[in-house]
Order: C-alpha cells, then structure tokens, then sequence
C-alpha cells in the first residue's frame, strides 16, 4: 500500500532526492541553493504541463528547467498538449491547471489514467474544496496542490508522486472533520444511549464492525501506532483492516479513504478505546 503525504510534513523534510543539473557552475550553485544536488546522470522524467495563464506556464517552466523533469509538450489543455507529445508507454507526469475547469480535467485524467495506469498527475488549484479534492482522487490524481506552495515543496511532491505516493493538502483532513461535524449537527446530534459505545450497527459497504471504527480513525487522521493502541491490538493487525478497507471501499490510500467516510458514514458518536 502506497504511503501518502501531506504538505506541512514535506517543509521538512531535509534535502530533495537528488535531480539533475549541467555541469556549469553558475547553475550547480543555483541547484545547491535550492537544496537540490548536482547529478548529471539522474534519469529524466517526461513531463507534460497543462497551463492557460501564460505567466505561470511560464514560470513552472523555469521552475522545472534545473531539475530532473523535462518538459516534452506544455499547452493550454489536455488535448492539445496530447497532440504535441505522443506517449509511448513509459512512465510520465501531467502537471494541470484545474481551477476554472475542474470537472473536465478530472475527466480527461481518468481517461489518462485508464490509457496509461503509469502515468503520475499532479493537480494546481486556488483553493480546497472538499467535493473537489473526493473528486480528483477519485479521478486518479496522484497530488492536489495550491498555487502558493513553494518551489520546493513543489519539486518535493513531483518527487515523491513519482515514487508512487500520493500527496494531498493537509488542509484536507480538516475540511473533512468540518464536514463530518456538519453533518451531526443536521442529524440534531445523538445522546449517549443512542450512541451506545460508537460502534456502526449496520456498518456500510461490507464493513466489519471494527473496520469501521478504524475507518471513523483514518477520518480523524491517526496513525496506525494510535489506532493499535486505542484498541488494543497490533500494529500488523490494523494494517490488514486497513488494507481490508481500502479494497472494499475501492480506495486507492488513506487520504481517500478518509474523505469517503466523510461522506458516507453516519456521525453517531465516538469511537470506543477498547
């Protein structure tokens, strides 16, 4: 199961994995200064970026010049970035713009993802809305980033989407406590006979009694360590329930998992220590 991220914890993070520079001095001095070290011989990693606002084409552009991401095609959509560059079935990465056209380019990226399940996509938006971010995940984003990250936070994430992982706004697990809150509130709430000990008794999607709770603690953003330790048990054991939850839910991580428990799980109480 593939880790995730979120962007607070990528700040620090130390220096960047290795990227690819010229060896010209002037330009190993700005890649130092970056954090990111001088590597010649790094692998590149065809890059396809989508962006219609010039300036900021422009600028991701230079931002991606001194690293290990070279740009094959840049255009103002999906499809005529397509038409620019041909893939040819190795691993790639699609930078998109998606603030005023959303809808689309979540669909363009599922129809990517099911032409070539290696490719990595990496989203830019204004702003966190929680309908929105369910939505590019469920597309197959592999990150969901705000405009105002900073360069290195954006190298940080290119990397580690294409190690596999995913990396989403931690921004996000608030809009889904809210969310979930919200939703509580509509219900008028539960007193404690009715909450009884916080168990689901008609637990959805196929979910065990104890997958749910588990998955009421991803919502809530808990490591696997706190979740052992709530319910006494081991770590190895809520990895298989969270394993098992993912499948049945059809989530790809935690992050997803997560905003779906938010939007289909009743808010009937807390969740039991034992």
């Amino acid at each position: 199961m593939r880790k995730h991220y979120d962007l607070d914890s990528l700040a620090d993070t130390g220096t960047l994995p290795k990227s690819r520079g010229y060896q010209v001095d002037a330009e190993e001095k700005q890649l130092a200064e970056l954090g990111r070290p001088h590597r010649p011989d790094a692998r590149l990693v065809p890059t396809v970026l989508v962006e219609p606002n010039v300036l900021l084409r422009e600028g991701l552009k230079r931002i991606l010049a001194d690293t290990s991401y070279s740009l094959v095609a840049s255009a103002v959509s999906v499809e005529d970035a397509r038409r620019v560059w041909r893939e040819d079935g190795a691993p790639f990465l699609l930078i998109a713009d998606a603030t005023n056209n959303h809808a689309v380019i979540c669909e363009k990226v599922q129809q990517l993802k099911v032409e070539h399940p290696s490719a990595r996509v990496v989203m830019l938006v204004d702003d966190h809305d929680l309908k929105r971010v369910l939505e590019a995940f469920q597309a197959g984003a592999d990150a969901y980033l705000i405009k105002t990250v900073s360069c290195e936070v954006l190298i940080k994430t290119l990397d580690l989407v294409m190690l596999g992982e995913a990396v989403f706004p931690s921004a996000v697990l608030s809009l889904v406590r809210d969310q979930a809150y919200e939703t509580n509130g509509a219900n008028g709430g539960l007193d404690d006979a009715d909450a009884g000990d916080g168990e689901d008794k008609t637990p959805p999607k196929g979910l065990s009694v104890r997958e749910t709770v588990i998955l009421r603690c991803l919502m809530e953003g808990d490591s696997n360590k706190l979740i052992a330790r709530k319910f006494d048990i081991t770590e190895a054991t809520v990895k298989v329930h969270v394993k098992a939850i993912l499948r049945k839910i059809r989530a790809k991580n935690r992050t997803q998992a997560a905003i779906w428990a938010a939007s289909h799980l009743p808010a009937n109480g807390r969740v039991p220590t034992n």
